[in-house]
Formats: structure tokens, C-alpha cells, sequence
């Protein structure tokens, strides 16, 4: 019972991972996207399964969020959500950008 080891395999391993920030896309049709359009459950302000339960300035709430790209056929599609309620669009601007950029893994390296 007293065979321990000095050393357990993989211990001192490194690990680097590279993230790159991307830009969501579309949720109709996969272009770049450009708007994010929020929504909220029907009643919101007095339904608990709300994000905007019980709030006076529901504008930055959500429950259910959609990207659209430019083109004005995936905009009008997806300003729509059944079973939600629009509250906000927002675009993709230099104001706005931190909501549209998600780190995706570019690379994981192993080193010994």
C-alpha cells in the first residue's frame, strides 16, 4: 500500500489554448451578423420565468435573443419569435459589438 509515486503521469503537463473572437451569425441564414433582436416572454413584467419580472426598464432584458444579417428578408423574419414578445433591437455597432462577438478555439497544444 505504499507504492506511491513521485511523479503521476501527466502531472506538470501544459496546456495552451488560442481563442479568436467571431462575429455571430445570421440565425436564418448563417451570413455575418448584424442585429441582435430581443424578446420576452408574454406578461414579462409579472410572469417569475421573465428576465423583466418585477422591472420598471425592461430594455435590456431578455428571455429569447435573434441575430439577422443585413439582408431585410432575414430582419423581418427574425423580429418575430412565437410565443415571445419583441423588446429590443440592437445594431451591430461599435457600442454594441461586445454582444456580437463570441472566442471560439483556434488551436489546443499540448506541451510535455
Amino acid at each position: 500500500m505504499d507504492n506511491t509515486l513521485d511523479r503521476l503521469p501527466g502531472e506538470g503537463d501544459v496546456k495552451v489554448t488560442t481563442y479568436k473572437r467571431v462575429r455571430k451569425c445570421c440565425d436564418n441564414c448563417g451570413e455575418p451578423a448584424h442585429y441582435l433582436n430581443a424578446f420576452l416572454l408574454p406578461n414579462f413584467r409579472n410572469n417569475p420565468a421573465s428576465t423583466a419580472y418585477g422591472r420598471d426598464d425592461c430594455s435590456w432584458c431578455e428571455d429569447e435573443r435573434r441575430f439577422s444579417c443585413k439582408d431585410p428578408n432575414c430582419q423581418r423574419d427574425m423580429r418575430h419569435l412565437d410565443g415571445y414578445v419583441s423588446c429590443s433591437t440592437f445594431p451591430a455597432s461599435e457600442r454594441f459589438a461586445h454582444m456580437f462577438l463570441v472566442w471560439e478555439i483556434q488551436k489546443e497544444e499540448k506541451e510535455v
